[in-house]
């Protein structure tokens, strides 16, 4: 039995506010290996790392980010919602924030909104590539990732394909599983047919983690990365 791959969803998101340096930064405190992120463009095409379209949730500003230009985006205050420790943080420009990530992190990208071939050069330029993954809910953004950005890896999710087979055939190279279509022997054959398998669960309960660490799933893409390494070592001591 080997260690998972932590990958922080969305940063340290229940440490610090999601999809911001701090979060960043406590991930890597957490030991993870890779952090997952979102982004979307503003109005002058300036890609920043943020999961909604809009603005009220994890800012203090109101309406699309689409909408604003990137000094109007640049200005928000992206940490008072979280706790007031995090005054003045930042929404992060994508630029910036491979910079924090070279060398130290690596990344899963999930575009909500952008062109893959922009944030394929741009992991490129800093030799983050070999390192990094991307995905898309947007079907016409992972076609267009597959055609335009092969070098770039690219995870699907099991519920949309349905198969092992069909991730093979989509050419992906990560397959994530969810807490409802996940078992050991699509575990077992998404391995065999060369797949790294990952799981995305967002929740605390340890049956879940039980379940994850027996069918030998290699990345946890998690929120409670403590709860889940505690049963993974707990697991691990009984073999």
């Amino acid at each position: 039995m080997k260690q998972a791959v932590i990958v922080c969803h969305r940063g340290a998101c229940l440490a610090a506010p999601e999809n911001t340096f701090a979060s960043l930064e406590k991930a890597i405190d957490l030991g993870a290996e890779v952090v997952e992120f979102d982004v979307r463009p503003c109005r002058d095409g300036v890609l920043y790392v943020m999961h909604d379209a809009t603005l009220e949730r994890t800012t203090n500003g109101r309406g699309r980010i689409a909408d604003l230009s990137s000094a109007d985006v640049d200005n928000l205050d992206a940490g008072s919602w979280f706790g007031p420790e995090f005054a003045g943080e930042r929404v992060p420009r994508l630029d910036a924030f491979l910079d924090a990530c070279r060398g130290r992190i690596a990344t899963y990208v999930e575009i909500k909104e952008g062109d893959p071939a922009e944030i394929r050069d741009m992991l490129a330029v800093r030799g983050m590539l070999n390192d990094a993954w991307t995905f898309s809910f947007d079907q016409a953004i992972r076609a267009e990732a597959r055609a335009k950005v092969p070098d770039l890896r690219r995870m699907v999710l099991y519920a949309h394909v349905g198969s092992v087979e069909r991730a093979v055939a989509q050419d992906a190279h990560i397959l994530e599983f969810h807490e409802d279509d996940l078992n050991a022997d699509l575990v077992a054959e998404a391995k065999l047919a060369g797949l790294v398998t990952q799981m995305f669960y967002g929740g605390a309960d340890r049956s879940v983690f039980e379940k994850a660490v027996r069918c030998g799933i290699e990345q946890m893409n998690i929120d409670h990365v403590e709860v889940f390494r505690a049963v993974e070592r707990e697991l691990m001591s009984l073999v």
